[in-house]
């Protein structure tokens, strides 16, 4: 992801501990244009419990975050795309 401003804040918009869900999610984000981040992404796949593979999250700058959960939203239904706080 190539931030036009470093001062944008990203916030989480999806966490999942399930690579589907998160291709899914990131296609979805892709093919609306809208940029984002998962950190860690390359632990995916490795280990099977939630303490070596925990929850993976996506990112967006915050002016995208209302678009990107209404995109997330449509995949999953109202409510499983809130972030964590």
């Amino acid at each position: 992801m190539t931030r036009t401003n470093p001062n944008d804040e990203l916030v989480v918009v999806f966490e999942s501990a399930n690579p589907v869900e998160l291709d899914l999610v990131k296609s979805a984000l892709e093919d609306a244009g809208i940029q984002f981040m998962v950190p860690d992404e390359g632990r995916i796949g490795f280990g099977v419990t939630p303490i070596i593979n925990p929850d993976y999250k996506i990112e967006v700058v915050r002016s995208s975050a209302d678009e990107a959960r209404g995109i997330i939203g449509e995949l999953f239904g109202k409510g499983e795309s809130e972030p964590a706080e």
